[in-house]
């Protein structure tokens, strides 16, 4: 059993040392990001190759692009409708907005 405690004092010991290197490469790094001012860390900091607001506006634009191709495949193939016009054009979303009121 004495054996045993020595190596795990050993290998706490070993992980300890490890653990505080780390911890001093993570507060030297720190310390020179802070001087670098902030111009440069911003600089530094990675740039995205498409920014967020981007991201959403592609995003939103897709969903209408799907939305409206749905609307083609479900009225021409799927269902009775001839032409694909037909759900392009006002007057149909008016007489399916009057059958939905009950008009």
């Amino acid at each position: 059993m004495a054996s045993e405690e020595k190596k795990k004092k050993t290998t706490t010991e070993g992980q300890s040392k490890e653990n505080s290197k780390k911890q001093q490469k993570r507060k030297e790094a720190k310390k020179e990001r802070k001087q670098q001012g902030p111009i440069k860390r911003f600089i530094n900091s990675r740039i995205r190759f498409i920014p967020v607001w981007l991201r959403v506006v592609l995003f939103i634009v897709l969903c209408f692009i799907a939305f409206y191709i749905g609307l083609d495949v479900g009225y021409t193939k799927l269902g009775d409708g001839d032409d694909a016009d037909t759900v392009r054009s006002l007057d149909f979303w008016k007489d399916m907005w009057n059958y939905i009121k009950g008009k």
